[in-house]
């Protein structure tokens, strides 16, 4: 019994031993590979083109990291969970490490414009992190330590497992106070990761601050100036279709006589005051970011109230499903027995029509007339259905 005890306590500590040098080399390929991809990646390191760069975004993601990495931070970021201490803070606010985050899937979540302080647990830690980004724009993400550190910071952002799908461009970097600030422009939504390592990997204590910025592009690009349909001066809405989402408003001159939001089809409807015919009205699309689209002029019109003729129907037997003849060209006609609608269909543009209908017997007579665009309906004609 004493001799098995003794093999399984050594079993135990075997296997102890087993998982803890497992654990060691585990962590130690992922420092190694990580770094590898880091400095890879950075190897053609340029400065930051400040073209490109809000050189006011820069300024202050710079001076927020500065002042924060100045502060007293006597805290050991085991203590600390950015769940809960950090993102429940006031805004502005530091953040605190959470550990474990030493891979891609634990990695700990950064919050736009608020820095967060980390620490190095041995020479093999290395500290992942990852960042919200809502669409296409810039991205800033500023590294640096306090004064007394040791701390050699090496850094980037990326995409998951390192991929590289061309949503991330870097655009440079530049030191400045002991704040490094590297840039990127993004071409897609999306969530992206910072890896964090010390080079150095001898400076336990050392605190270091990290931190990110967005600024989504601004659309520049005008909406395609507003299609509208034919107004005339019996007319109390305008519509036609314009860029998703855009605001179109109708004026008479520089006065606004109505505006109304575009649906997620383009198709809108402005309620307006009735205009005399030859009144001009021009119409805007105006886009979420302010961008207004080119003048589109109409002449309001005088309304049709002219009735097209009474339509034209050929000889209609009691074997027959289809009515047919001439009417006004694009009118719709409408096949009736007493006010009793049994079919209609719209004429050509040469003003034929063929209407389906049920089979009517012997002597039923059918009324028809032709509707025009304007809504002016003709007289009827009248035909009786004969034997076959």
């Amino acid at each position: 019994m004493k001799k098995k005890g003794i093999i399984s306590l050594l079993s135990v500590g075997l296997l102890a031993s087993s998982l803890s040098v497992s654990t060691t080399q585990a962590a130690e390929n992922n420092y190694e590979s990580s770094k590898k991809t880091i400095e890879s990646r950075l190897k053609s390191d340029k400065p930051l083109n400040h073209n490109v760069i809000n050189p006011y975004a820069l300024r202050e993601i710079k001076e927020q990291t500065l002042i924060t990495l100045e502060t007293p931070k006597g805290f050991s970021t085991k203590k600390f969970n950015a769940s809960s201490a950090s993102i429940k803070g006031s805004s502005g606010q530091p953040m605190y490490e959470s550990e474990p985050n030493d891979d891609f899937k634990i990695a700990d979540t950064l919050l736009n414009e608020r820095v967060t302080f980390g620490q190095f647990d041995d020479t093999l830690d290395i500290d992942f992190y990852k960042v919200n980004v809502s669409g296409k724009g810039t991205l800033l993400v500023a590294g640096g330590t306090d004064t007394t550190s040791n701390i050699d910071l090496l850094f980037l952002a990326t995409e998951y497992e390192y991929q590289d799908h061309g949503y991330l461009e870097y655009l440079g970097s530049e030191y400045d106070d002991g704040v490094e600030v590297q840039g990127y422009k993004v071409n897609k939504a999306g969530t992206y990761y910072i890896p964090v390592l010390d080079l150095n990997g001898n400076d336990y204590d050392a605190i270091y601050g990290i931190s990110t910025q967005f600024e989504a592009d601004k659309d520049t690009v005008a909406p395609n100036k507003p299609t509208v349909n034919k107004v005339d001066n019996n007319d109390k809405v305008i519509t036609g279709k314009a860029e998703a989402g855009s605001t179109v408003t109708v004026n008479v001159g520089k006065k606004r006589i109505g505006y109304a939001k575009a649906s997620s089809k383009g198709s809108f409807s402005v309620s307006i005051p009735v205009q005399k015919a030859g009144t001009t009205l021009n119409v805007t699309a105006k886009d979420s970011a302010g961008n207004v689209s080119k003048l589109t002029y109409i002449t309001v019109v005088k309304a049709d109230v002219t009735p097209p003729n009474k339509p034209a129907v050929n000889k209609v037997d009691d074997n027959d499903k289809v009515v047919t003849g001439k009417a006004e060209a694009n009118s719709t006609v409408t096949v009736n027995i007493g006010k009793n609608r049994i079919g209609y269909a719209k004429a050509n543009s040469k003003g034929s029509f063929s209407v389906s209908i049920p089979i009517q017997k012997k002597g039923t007579k059918l009324n028809v007339t032709a509707k025009d665009a304007s809504n002016n309906v003709s007289k009827v004609t009248y035909v009786t259905v004969v034997k076959h």
